[in-house]
């Protein structure tokens, strides 16, 4: 009878200890984003328990309808191999995200403001490239524009710099062309981090916040079910 009570005293312990370390466990989420002429897509790659688990996504997107309409593709991680024809297919759903609706389920979610706030000051920003290449018709427009530009993401990675965790110093480019077409493209790549517990911790108290308000739950729902 002791033996039993011992082997069911050590699988609690096992239990918890293995709670911990996937609690203690990062959250890795890579991002690319690059918006040129004609090609406007996201790539992200979300890695959880130390690589156990990976997803990739693609998803190209245009503006229409309101909102942004996008094609999410997933794609098999690095250690996925599928033994079918079908599991190595890629999977792609047309889905919209309309700006108004989510909106409102902002406004129908308490403390949304507070909630975002705590979110991404427990999130670490690293090996983020910022690179955006600009020409317009006539050369001292380009300048003038290039000049702003700088400003304005200097502008936003500072108040960035106050909401996150930098682990690095941005890399921020601004390449004028003075002899192409007009034309504006922007390449954004970066890690972001958050350990499991807080993301965990992060999606509870969202969902109270939701439900403190009336009618939050089925807000959410039919803006979701809209996308």
């Amino acid at each position: 009878m002791r033996i039993w009570i011992l082997l069911a005293a050590g699988l609690v312990v096992l239990l918890i200890l293995l709670l911990i370390v996937v609690l203690s466990s990062k959250v890795t989420i890579k991002l690319d984003v690059v918006l040129k002429k004609d090609e406007y897509k996201v790539l992200a790659e979300i890695k959880m328990i130390f690589g156990l688990i990976t997803r990739k996504y693609a998803v190209p997107f245009h503006l229409a309808n309101g909102g942004i309409e996008f094609k999410k593709e997933t794609v098999a991680g690095d250690g996925e191999q599928g033994t079918t024809h079908d599991s190595k297919e890629e999977k792609a759903s047309s889905r919209t995200i309309r700006f108004k609706d989510y909106g409102r389920a902002m406004l129908s979610t308490k403390g949304f403001k507070k909630w975002t706030r705590q979110t991404m000051a427990a999130v670490h920003l690293m090996d983020m490239r910022w690179s955006t290449r600009i020409a317009l018709e006539h050369a001292a427009d380009t300048a003038v524009a290039t000049g702003l530009l700088h400003g304005i993401k200097h502008t936003l990675l500072g108040w960035m710099s106050y909401r996150l965790i930098m682990e690095e110093m941005p890399q921020i480019d601004v390449v004028p062309i003075f002899n192409g077409p007009p034309q504006i493209s922007t390449e954004l790549y970066c890690i972001a981090k958050i350990s499991c517990g807080k993301a965990m911790y992060a999606g509870l108290v969202l969902i109270v916040r939701v439900l403190k308000v009336k009618g939050g739950i089925r807000t959410w729902q039919n803006t979701l079910f809209k996308a």
